[in-house]
């Protein structure tokens, strides 16, 4: 099965998407190792990480909702992280 070569639109897209992720992850493990959030918050953060890397990994070349993805999980962790802070 042969592929279509990625657009450059579609490689800084991924990146941007997947730095996006880096970034949630870094929070995520500070906010979990500063004691700032509830262990559970870390531990669904990190279990729908995972998820999302997974489904990234697959569908990078879907740019719209890797972006969606990648924008979203750093808000959901931004206002839960608002709201459950100790």
């Amino acid at each position: 099965m042969s592929f279509p070569e990625p657009t450059p639109r579609q490689v800084l897209y991924a990146l941007v998407a997947s730095g996006f992720l880096v970034v949630v992850v870094v929070l995520t493990i500070g906010a979990a190792t500063a004691g700032i959030v509830p262990g559970w918050w870390s531990a669904v953060l990190g279990v729908v990480l995972a998820s999302a890397v997974i489904w990234m990994t697959m569908s990078w070349r879907r740019t719209g909702p890797m972006l969606l993805v990648g924008i979203g999980l750093f808000m959901v962790w931004l206002v839960g992280t608002l709201i459950l802070a100790e």
